[in-house]
């Protein structure tokens, strides 16, 4: 999303991400900037993404890019679980919640929260790359709560490159605690999107079926939040 965040400064570095993404092989988009409940203003965030989501897709009609969705990624907040606006988070008006956390977070709080987003609020939280918060001094109880209650969760492709997340990424990956493989692009240069050399990494260092299986799942997430489909299983190992 061109001048929102910390994402392209311009329209100009968007379509070269968007351009790159063609390159990977990738079709659609899900557009996530962030959103943090403690500095924004949840009109001021609607309004400003909406702008910017519409110049970015009348600039593309016609080019052959990736199709854009626009969601967020919300970073945890306390009492999230009961709040019914956090329904204006979700990606591309589905029940699908990108949640990002903190390594203070980790708390009885965000167990409790998750519980109710997803059984009152019939919300489906994607925890936004799990391997980040591995300095958190309750990580293992995170991992363990995502097990024991199947939580969704994603790994950023650049992680795999990265040397003090990479040995993270790929344990979690091979334990089953992944689902998802994202982008995570930010700039053309210093965050590309790297995700055709992510999944060849991960076919060659840990199997080719965690890479199929990221790709199965990310296909079947594109077809709920299109259609608004009912829950199916997503594969874990």
């Amino acid at each position: 999303m061109p001048s929102v965040d910390d994402g392209a400064k311009s329209l100009d570095e968007s379509l070269e991400i968007l351009n790159q993404m063609k390159a990977d092989g990738i079709t659609d988009v899900i557009a996530t900037p962030h959103f943090y409940a403690d500095s924004d203003n949840l009109e001021d965030f609607k309004a400003r993404t909406q702008a910017a989501f519409n110049s970015l897709t009348s600039v593309t009609k016609g080019k052959g890019l990736p199709k854009i969705m626009l969601g967020s990624e919300v970073l945890y907040y306390r009492g999230i679980g009961s709040t019914e606006t956090v329904r204006e988070f979700c990606l591309n008006g589905s029940s699908y919640l990108l949640l990002e956390l903190t390594d203070r977070c980790i708390t009885d709080s965000l167990f409790s929260d998750i519980y109710k987003l997803r059984n009152n609020l019939g919300i489906t939280p994607i925890i936004a790359h799990l391997e980040r918060y591995y300095k958190s001094p309750n990580y293992k109880k995170l991992l363990a709560f995502t097990k024991k209650e199947n939580i969704l969760a994603q790994v950023n492709a650049s992680s795999f490159f990265i040397k003090s997340l990479s040995k993270t990424a790929e344990k979690l990956t091979e334990n089953g605690y992944i689902n998802f493989i994202g982008t995570d692009a930010h700039s053309p240069n210093k965050r590309p999107p790297v995700m055709r050399q992510a999944l060849t990494y991960i076919s060659e260092h840990l199997g080719s079926k965690y890479a199929s299986g990221f790709i199965r799942n990310s296909r079947l997430l594109l077809e709920q939040i299109k259609e608004s489909q009912d829950d199916r299983q997503f594969i874990t190992y």
